[in-house]
């Protein structure tokens, strides 16, 4: 009877050592998947950014053509 009670102790010691081994690998998936998510999302914004940058040229383009068109318009006035 002692046999089997101190196997039973040995399962359940073996089973309690797995169920925390599976708990912490959770745990440091859950916080590498965390860390991914917040680079993805610093990823996003940076992408935002650029994409805003990028409007702000097409914008100072278009400006610039519209100056340049007024440029020639005058030119061909004055001379």
């Amino acid at each position: 009877m002692g046999a089997i009670q101190q196997r039973l102790e040995q399962l359940n010691r073996a089973t309690e050592i797995a169920t925390q081994t599976q708990y912490d690998r959770a745990g440091n998936e859950i916080e590498m998947a965390d860390a991914e998510i917040a680079r993805f999302r610093a990823i996003l914004h940076q992408i935002d950014e650029l994409e805003n940058e990028f409007d702000k040229i097409r914008r100072i383009r278009e400006i610039v053509r519209s100056f340049r068109a007024r440029v020639e318009m005058l030119e061909r006035r004055i001379g």
